[in-house]
């Protein structure tokens, strides 16, 4: 007859920091219940899925004309840092020009800051305590060329073909990992959203969340 028994942790982060081949006892909880976590949940548990905002409250981005090294909203991903979005909202609170596009893509590379300001908001931890930094950079509107970037690709992309109508209640993207492709960043690399029109161009606003793990951990 065995006899199965688990280690009550609770702690957070709790990681293994020993070779591969290092066996690790069940955890559960005080109680001694035995669960299994979603590795997304167990991650937002470590403090390692943050959020940035881009826009506040009543004060929406004016998005800028498509121009190559230039885009409204990205994550600047460290070397040794590998992250996985999660979700990408893109709100169009003025669409009155023509055919508003929305590119969201990743590339290979870093394109750093260019001319650019900080993210309005973040990143911050969803984990409301706080227990972990932000290794990655959120920045928005990017007036000034950013390094060109390698190897880019589109992992989302929506078209509004015509100007906005009266009576419209929204207009954006809500794109969710599985949309995007189940996409791994691994640093160094940038995550990216392109917002533009063939006229006026649209205002409105950007919400990027994404967990960070070391790049230890996936390769």
């Amino acid at each position: 007859m065995s006899d199965m028994k688990i280690l009550p942790v609770v702690k957070s982060p709790q990681r293994n920091t020993a070779d591969n081949n290092t066996y690790l006892g069940a955890r559960g909880n005080r109680t001694g219940d035995l669960f299994v976590v979603d590795y997304f949940e167990s991650l937002a548990l470590q403090g390692r899925i943050f959020t940035a905002s881009m826009g506040s409250v009543t004060t929406p981005l004016t998005f800028l004309i498509t121009a190559a090294n230039r885009p409204d909203a990205w994550v600047r991903v460290p070397a040794g840092t590998t992250i996985l979005p999660i979700k990408c909202n893109v709100v169009l609170e003025g669409a009155t020009g023509t055919a508003t596009e929305i590119d969201v893509r990743i590339c290979q590379n870093d394109i750093g800051s260019g001319t650019s300001s900080a993210a309005t908001a973040g990143p911050l931890s969803t984990r409301t305590d706080a227990i972990l930094s932000a290794l990655c950079t959120a920045r928005q509107l990017a007036t000034g060329d950013t390094t060109a970037e390698t190897n880019p690709i589109s992992v989302y992309r929506r078209t509004y073909a015509r100007a906005d109508e009266a009576g419209i209640d929204w207009r954006g993207i809500e794109v969710s990992r599985a949309l995007m492709g189940y996409p791994y960043l691994v640093g160094p690399a940038t995550w990216e959203v392109f917002i533009a029109a063939t006229s006026t161009q649209a205002t409105g606003f950007v919400l990027m969340t994404w967990a960070e793990i070391p790049s230890g951990d996936v390769v």
